[in-house]
């Protein structure tokens, strides 16, 4: 992975950037929101065109049928391979992946633990599709910035979706909760917490340069994020 230098301006340990979504980038913006407001307000469309995607909202719907998640969980399989390898290296090197990397969000385990609750542990699960070999790709080719922004997507969103997907999965499909780890963040005594601290570390960003590969990878994620979705439907 290509990590970005350590410096002063990769340490977490700035003010607030710009206002509402600028016309260029989020470090030019002005005012006075939080970057994690910034980020939230400026990739609201590409969140909303990669969640209303017809494979996940049929899925969560109930419209699909059982394998289909195991399809989709086969996928998320290497890219949270990628991203979890290469926050743990970053974060060996650089202090701003270091404020972020949190053991307790890592999924890998949790997803392989449910692959091999469903189908055996030696079982072949769905190879990667094309498209989640780029996104693995992009991954693990990503500056600081980059990656954090892919760390935010996933992390953030399972922390704050986490347990309704589980619910919903276990509510459409019949899937017992002995396979449903990937959406038990348990361990974790009080997830807002965890969730607040996180904003605030984005909160104390304020270097331009990183605020905009932030927010730019922000968006690529997204848009990766739906194309998967767009391959799993069928």
């Amino acid at each position: 992975m290509t990590t970005a230098t350590t410096s002063p301006q990769h340490r977490p340990d700035t003010g607030a950037a710009g206002a509402e979504r600028p016309s260029g980038a989020a470090g030019s913006a002005a005012g006075s929101a939080p970057f994690s407001t910034v980020l939230r307000e400026a990739t609201r469309e590409e969140h909303t065109a990669a969640e209303t995607r017809g494979f996940i909202t049929r899925l969560m719907g109930g419209e699909l049928e059982e394998g289909d998640y195991w399809r989709l969980l086969a996928q998320y399989l290497p890219v949270y391979e990628a991203l979890e390898q290469s926050i743990a290296a970053a974060a060996e090197v650089d202090p701003l992946a270091a404020a972020f990397h949190d053991a307790r969000l890592a999924r890998v385990a949790a997803i392989r633990c449910d692959l091999a609750a469903r189908f055996g542990k030696d079982a072949e699960v769905d190879p990667p599709l094309p498209v989640t070999e780029r996104y693995a790709r992009r991954i693990r080719e990503a500056t600081v910035p980059q990656l954090l922004a892919h760390h935010y997507l996933r992390y953030l969103g399972d922390l704050s979706g986490g347990q309704a997907i589980g619910a919903l999965v276990a509510r459409h499909y019949q899937v017992p909760g002995g396979q449903l780890a990937m959406w038990d963040f348990s361990a974790i005594d009080k997830p807002k917490r965890v969730k607040d601290e996180y904003r605030a570390r984005l909160d104390e960003i304020t270097d331009p340069e990183i605020r905009d590969e932030f927010l730019a990878e922000t968006k690529r994620g997204y848009e990766l994020a739906g194309e998967l979705f767009a391959a799993l439907d069928r």
